[in-house]
């Protein structure tokens, strides 16, 4: 048994206990309700600037957050350790807040059956993340360092690689009992392109996993697509100018496109009246070729977890269909206000997947004569009206299906309720955005386009 594992387990006993002493004195204190979040975690983290190797340490935490109902109103207070007495003095304080609060007839929390114990996610603990020292994490970042600059025009700006082994857990006076252990590999990157005095555009890139095996592998690739891609970006040409489709590459679909479905599926703009689909669940809402589901029980992705932020267990879940909605994304207390069922979302979505399409993605590059191609967008969106506008970045110009090049930043501006509904095609490809969530490529339609 490792040394990490071992403070690990013993810090999670800790906690347990603590947040059960806090619950009982809350109670003893007078609180209608109470909630306890408690999580430590050990960290090990390398970092490396300018191709120098400037910070090396490990970070153990210990944090305790809770929540108190009195009256129907409710007050907080958080403490970084498990000290009894310290915990008390933050229920009181908690208290002693909830004097001054507004009333909300909407304060809930789930009880036991409610909230009955979450099956655990098997693949989110691995032994062998706990037993990584901090020489096989610096193997790890020089194997990455020398695939990245293995073409000397790249220069990378800082690389990050981490282990993180933690345990959470979630408990409320009403019964409600949660915990989970995670273990995770990370790493992120930035840098550019330099050849003389040519200088690509900055870029980033970065993946979780939560087991060693194959991390290497997938770190390399990545590593090896992120270098092809900056060095093709130097001497970029002049962007093309028209109104009509655009290629949006899965993370331009997710910077651009997801936020503004999340926004409107959201159980929290339904219950501000912000929502302009907060009658639509059953309705066509955005193109036929979207289908986006949260799959929270899915290895590939980081965000994956048994319970959510209520302590409900969590299940996959379809959020759109064929471009119809099919359920708002709830937490307790907004379900309660809109007179409905939570979709154990709290604190989520988790991991997305949107679906991948029928369409070949060459055939998708060859939809008109000149075709920008978007990789990243940096820009304004208005989620409510829905008009977005900024710069694309990272893009290409494609000439009848061929690629001419990059392009200097180019503008970019349309409305966004009009783009989910002018969805061309979706290609057959999809991709893994950060190892956090999943989108394919989307040809889109009605886009302004004005190049430099």
């Amino acid at each position: 048994m490792s040394q990490t594992r071992d403070t690990i387990t013993l810090l999670s006993q800790k906690l347990d206990a603590a947040a059960r002493s806090t619950l009982a004195y809350a109670k003893k204190q007078g609180a209608d309700r109470a909630k306890v979040s408690a999580s430590c975690s050990i960290e090990k983290r390398l970092v490396v600037e300018n191709k120098e190797f400037t910070l090396a340490n490990t970070l153990e935490s210990q944090k305790v957050g809770l929540g108190v109902h009195k009256d129907q109103k409710k007050g907080s207070a958080s403490i970084n350790n498990a000290d009894e007495r310290g915990l008390q003095q933050s229920v009181d304080d908690a208290l002693a807040l909830a004097k001054f609060s507004v009333a909300d007839e909407f304060l809930v929390m789930p009880n036991a059956s409610e909230a009955p114990k979450a099956k655990i996610l098997p693949f989110m603990w691995t032994d062998r993340v706990t037993e990584i020292s901090l020489g096989e994490i610096q193997e790890f970042t020089q194997a990455m360092l020398g695939r990245l600059t293995k073409d000397k025009r790249v220069a990378i700006d800082r690389l990050e690689v981490s282990t993180s082994c933690m345990w959470h857990g979630l408990y409320n006076s009403l019964g409600m009992h949660q915990t989970e252990s995670q273990t995770s590999l990370s790493w992120s990157f930035m840098g550019m392109a330099v050849d003389g005095k040519e200088v690509s555009g900055f870029d980033y890139e970065g993946r979780s996993v939560y087991s060693w095996d194959l991390a290497l592998d997938i770190a390399v690739k990545q590593c090896d697509e992120f270098s092809e891609k900056i060095v093709k970006n130097l001497r970029p040409g002049k962007g093309p100018s028209y109104k009509g489709p655009v290629l949006l590459s899965p993370r331009a679909v997710e910077e651009i496109l997801l936020g503004t479905i999340l926004y409107h599926a959201s159980g929290g703009s339904v219950m501000d009246g912000k929502s302009q689909w907060g009658d639509k669940v059953g309705e066509q809402v955005v193109s036929k070729l979207i289908h986006i589901s949260d799959d929270p029980h899915n290895s590939r992705f980081s965000g994956a977890t048994s319970f959510d932020g209520d302590g409900l267990p969590t299940a996959p879940r379809i959020l759109v269909k064929n471009g119809v909605l099919i359920s708002h994304l709830h937490d307790c207390y907004t379900a309660k206000h809109c007179k409905t069922t939570s979709t154990a979302t709290s604190g989520g979505p988790f991991s997305l997947v949107c679906a991948p399409g029928t369409t070949d993605l060459l055939k998708m590059m060859n939809a008109r004569n000149e075709l920008l191609v978007v990789d990243r967008f940096s820009g304004n969106i208005d989620p409510i009206k829905g008009d977005f506008s900024g710069v694309a970045k990272s893009s290409r110009l494609y000439k009848n299906g061929l690629d001419h090049g990059g392009v200097a930043e180019t503008m970019i501006a349309g409305n966004l309720f009009d783009t989910l509904k002018n969805i061309l095609s979706v290609s057959t490809v999809s991709e893994d955005i950060s190892g956090a969530m999943q989108m394919p490529w989307m040809l889109v339609d009605g886009v302004s386009v004005s190049g430099s």
